[in-house]
Order: C-alpha cells, then structure tokens, then sequence
C-alpha cells in the first residue's frame, strides 16, 4: 500500500516553534486508519475516504497520540501528555507533528478548508469508476464476460420462478466484491429484467440506498453525480434529488456530506450491475449512503420516534416517488446491502466454528423471514435486542424502504457467506425481490 512515512521530527523543527497556539485544540479529520504488514514491517496507514489527502504510513507507536488529536484536548495537554511518558522536547514534536498533518491536509483546519473548497468547484458533473481495475476488470468487453461468468452461477441457486413478474418493484442485493459474491449480486437483479420483460415497461428511475461505510452525520447522503462504469455513465436523477429536497427542512441536507460517495463502493457496484443488465442500463438511478441508526438501537426505539430525520425522509420519499408515479414515471427501489461481518477484522477474535457460522445464518434467516412479511417493527427488534451485535449493515436501508413502502413485501432469492477461515472472518449477503400488493 503506498504512503509516506512520517518521522518523529521534521528536517528544519527551529522554524516550527509557536505555529500552533498553546490553546489549540487540534483535531483529526475522519480518515481511514489500518494497521497492514509490508516488507518493511507493521506499519499504520492513514487514507482519506474524500480523497483529498495522501495516504500516509507511520509508525504504529503514532496510534496512540493520534487518537488524542479529537478535538478535546489544547496543544499544551498533548505536550504535557508526551512529558508524562518521558518524551523530550514535546512542544518540538507535537509543533511539528501538527504542521506535518496540517500540510498533508488531515487536520479541520483553515488549510484543508480552503482545498476541500476548491476541490469541490472542480469537481464534475460525473463520478469516476473508483474500484475499477480495483475490485473488478475496467475494460467493458472483460467485465461483461467475468460478470456473465457469475450469472450463470448464480442462476442455479435462484429458486423456481414462481414470482410474479409484474409485481416486482425493487430488490435487495449485496454489495460485496465480485469475487465472492457476484454469483448471487448478478443474479438478484434478474426478477427486475423479469419485470420489464413482463410489463413491457422500463424502469424511468432507482432509488438506490447503499451504505456509508465510513460513518455519516445526516444519515441520508445524496450525490448529484452520476456514475462512471466501463459500461456507460448512469445518470444521477437531479430533478428528482431536487424535488425531495424541497420536502425536507434546511437542517436535513441531503448534499451535505456527498464526499461520502468518492470511496464508496455500496453504490458504485449497483451502477454497474444496471449497466451490464442492458434492460435496466438506462434508468436514472437516486443515490444514497445510508448511516447507521445507532440511536434507535440503543434505545429500541422505532427509528421515526428515537431519530426525527428519519421519519421526515421516509415521508419526504414517498411523497416524492408517488409525485413522479402520477406523472408517468415508472420507478424501482435497490438496497444494496450485506449481512453480517463476524470475526477478528470487526472486533470479535472469536474462532468462527461450524457452529457460529450456523447461528449467524440462523440470525440472518430471521430478519429476512421479517422483510418477507413486511414486518419493520420486528426487522428493527431483531437488531436492537443486541445492538446489531452481527454488524448486518442492511438495518438502515432496508427498513428506510419497509418504513417509506409499508405495502411492499419481500420474497427470498438467496443466501451465501463470504468465509475466510485463514482470516477468521465471514460476511454473509442475501437477496430478494419486493413485491407490489396483488
């Protein structure tokens, strides 16, 4: 993984004295921190979800004084931090330090500000195809053949065609890499081609909720960009994205951390899945990351009553949707989402038996019974009763579409888990259709 890797003090550290007020609070902006094994050892990198800052590597003994840098503590209590831990000369280092991390744009500050300023005027109308060449094949003739590869397999796991075609109005469909679940993510978006063919009617438009894996304040972050894929450019709804806006009050921006969308890959595959599915490819798609609900899971509270914001977009959707169906307008829905994250890469080191693989399945198999049913209240509880313990990072889209479409229901097309014994880790993914009322 390239970066930079940080010294303890800077070449010139004389002209750094005093840079940075004793009262300062400096702060850490929201970067991505790993601990990865190279060639040259262990080492911490730090990369920016915006992409605005380099990544950088460190020595992992930073890791400690980084976590200081939040917001709370002045320059004074950090250097008085080092003194305690027999570090000399603490104002030399932490002086330079800051200058170090300010220079590389990873502190809130004045500096980044203005660049994050004017990255955004310079920003264009469409979204590059970040995992390209990354997570799958760039080239459209390779990607069409590895994806048609992972149909074929997925088809045989769909069960019998017994789904009315024409009630089909969305799916939920994982967002995991290709390689471990393109089989079932390929395969998820054949009920909505179903669908088409049946109608004779294509999709205008897909609201489509992915997940804000790095952490969102708002947790409905839109962008106005279209999507790049090695298939075409998906066009973003701007008319649509507009017209809920003006359904929202000013505190719930929906633009405000669109940044969010540069690394994230939630929305980016399902782009691409509309493009290689030719009779999906040319809907307008509606984009969101979705944040977690931690406040309704904390108190088991439903989302609208623990979180205002989420019961004024839920209301703000449908209306916003019913607005465009009395026009003519024929629209879907996609989450995309996974299942559960279980093992040492999220914080549990507990050895993942045959046994535990089963429970989490048995766990899974219980909020999908819920969207079959259409039952959010007992989707929502199945995840509060523990705080979400498996970390299925479905919760928030899918009950956002059970909440605003109470009339939907679903019908399950498959269930798979990503594990890695070797890592200790699983993730597990599932899909489904949602079905219109007869």
């Amino acid at each position: 993984m390239p970066g930079r890797v940080l010294r303890l003090l800077p070449a010139n550290p004389h002209n750094l004295f005093n840079m940075f007020d004793p009262d300062f609070r400096p702060k850490l902006r929201a970067l991505r921190a790993e601990v990865i094994e190279d060639e040259e050892g262990r080492k911490l990198h730090l990369s920016d979800p915006r992409g605005i800052a380099p990544e950088v590597a460190m020595e992992v003994e930073y890791g400690a004084f980084l976590s200081l840098l939040n917001g709370a503590k002045t320059v004074s209590e950090l250097e008085q931090w080092l003194v305690e831990r027999g570090i000399s000369e603490p104002s030399e280092f932490v002086q330079g330090f800051l200058q170090q991390m300010d220079e590389l744009l990873m502190l809130e500050s004045a500096r980044f500000r203005e660049q994050a300023a004017l990255i955004e005027e310079q920003a264009g109308d469409v979204r590059h195809a970040r995992f390209a060449g990354r997570s799958y094949p760039a080239e459209a003739a390779e990607l069409r053949e590895y994806l048609d590869d992972k149909l074929r397999d997925g088809l045989k796991r769909l069960p019998p065609a017994t789904l009315d075609a024409s009630r089909v109005v969305g799916i939920v469909t994982p967002h995991i890499d290709f390689h471990r679940g393109g089989h079932t993510e390929t395969a998820s978006y054949i009920p909505l081609v179903k669908n088409v063919e049946a109608t004779g009617k294509p999709f205008d438009l897909f609201i489509v909720l992915g997940i804000a894996h790095k952490g969102v304040a708002y947790p409905f972050a839109a962008t106005g960009q279209s999507f790049e894929t090695p298939f075409g450019v998906v066009e973003t709804d701007a008319d649509f994205l507009g017209a809920l806006d003006e359904q929202l009050p000013e505190q719930d921006d929906i633009l405000a951390e669109e940044w969010v969308h540069g690394d994230e890959h939630s929305l980016e595959f399902a782009a691409v899945m509309l493009g290689f599915h030719e009779k999906l490819a040319n809907a307008k798609i509606v984009p969101f990351a979705v944040g977690g609900f931690w406040d309704s899971l904390k108190t088991k509270q439903a989302p609208e009553e623990a979180e205002p914001e989420v019961a004024r977009f839920v209301a703000a959707l449908r209306k916003t949707v019913l607005q465009w169906e009395s026009r003519g307008k024929k629209v879907g829905f996609i989450a995309s989402v996974d299942g559960a994250h279980v093992g040492t890469q999220f914080g549990d080191t507990t050895v993942l038996t045959p046994d535990r693989l089963q429970e989490i399945e048995s766990e899974d198999r219980t909020w999908i019974a819920d969207v079959e049913q259409g039952d959010r209240a007992s989707f929502h509880a199945h995840f509060a009763k523990d705080f979400n313990r498996f970390h299925v990072d479905a919760h928030p889209a899918v009950y956002t579409l059970m909440a605003a479409f109470p009339e939907l229901k679903g019908a399950f097309l498959d269930y798979d888990q990503a594990y890695h014994p070797d890592q200790n880790i699983v993730v597990s993914f599932a899909s489904m259709a949602f079905l219109s009322p007869a």
